[in-house]
């Protein structure tokens, strides 16, 4: 990939692994060597949400002006934000883009060679009598995103 950084490369992977998080899909994205280095998205019916874990040594000012926005008090002390679905390529960018400032700007990661992910879709509730159709879920979920390994356990809960 000549002219393209490896975190360049990362993000547009993660563009195409967001679409992928769907209703009652999680994504976990963490450093091997710190898995309290993370970014974790959780889609919705109608939302995907985001959260990423907060360096308290760094300048809260990147964070806020990639569009995330501050804890607010909870434990662990998060930054989150969303994204209504559904959305459009640019859209996924620029989250998929906070994530890269979280990860690489924040905690200070060089390159995305360090990171896996865990993903699983959970299972779909029932609705009265037990269905046979119900969706027993999927973990680990494989996304077709091939740009960093995927782990069948271990991370941040």
């Amino acid at each position: 990939m000549t002219g393209v950084s490896d975190w360049e490369a990362f993000g547009g992977g993660l563009v195409e692994a967001l679409r992928e998080v769907s209703d009652r899909v999680f994504l976990v994205v963490f450093s091997r060597a710190d898995p309290q280095v993370f970014v974790q998205l959780a889609g919705g019916e109608h939302e995907l949400h985001a959260e990423a874990a907060g360096a308290p040594s760094a300048n809260p000012s990147r964070m806020a002006k990639a569009g995330w926005a501050p804890p607010t008090g909870t434990d662990p002390p998060n930054w989150t934000c969303s994204l209504p679905l559904p959305a459009l390529t640019v859209e996924y960018a620029a989250m998929a883009a906070r994530c890269v400032v979280a990860l690489r700007d924040v905690h200070g990661l060089s390159g995305p060679d360090g990171l896996v992910y865990k993903a699983w879709r959970d299972a779909e509730w029932p609705s009265g009598a037990a269905s046979p159709n119900r969706d027993l879920g999927e973990n680990p979920l494989v996304l077709s995103w091939p740009g960093i390994p995927s782990v069948a356990s271990g991370g941040p809960a």
